[in-house]
């Protein structure tokens, strides 16, 4: 079966992207200034500073690059990239999907923005806002949550596509 894209939708949180990163920023120029004036047992080694600055610029990116999802309904599965650079990548293979809903997310209930990993409810999600999204309960028991613009119109692709998988794939 060749991969026709039947869905495609993008999600973004600005708020995280620039607003996180530009705070990181900030605080590691604090830091750096207030290290200036510490005592001098509790200073930062000149040696130790590019590995702090190094740290920190990881996190701005990793942040930045995170704020933002791209999401496919293929006939192949649910393709999930998150970045401008669109990595890393993840994809969820349709004979591992049990039930997929549309329902309202709220950060609160997953521990906030970002991608998650909420072990005692089983579950992994990608939430960059409160707002609408799509459930999946895969046949292990586990569940991955996703915020997604146009989430009823990604669950009528996904089910369409469903509908004309063999049953030995399901």
């Amino acid at each position: 079966m060749s991969s026709e894209v039947r869905w495609t939708g993008r999600i973004s949180n600005p708020l995280m992207g620039w607003g996180v990163t530009a705070l990181v920023g900030v605080l590691t120029c604090v830091t750096l200034f207030a290290n200036q004036f510490a005592r001098p047992e509790k200073q930062m080694q000149p040696g130790e500073v590019p590995y702090f600055v190094g740290l920190m610029a990881l996190v701005m990116l990793v942040v930045w690059s995170v704020s933002t999802l791209k999401v496919e309904v293929r006939t192949e599965g649910f393709f999930i990239t998150f970045g401008y650079f669109g990595w890393p990548k993840q994809k969820i293979d349709w004979q591992n999907v049990a039930k997929v809903q549309a329902l309202l997310v709220r950060p609160t209930e997953w521990g906030g923005w970002g991608y998650r990993w909420v072990p005692w409810k089983k579950a992994t999600a990608a939430v960059l806002r409160k707002g609408e999204g799509l459930r999946f309960d895969f046949a292990n028991g586990k569940v991955f949550v996703i915020t997604i613009d146009g989430a009823n119109e990604a669950l009528e692709a996904i089910r369409s596509v469903l509908d004309e998988l063999p049953p030995e794939n399901l």
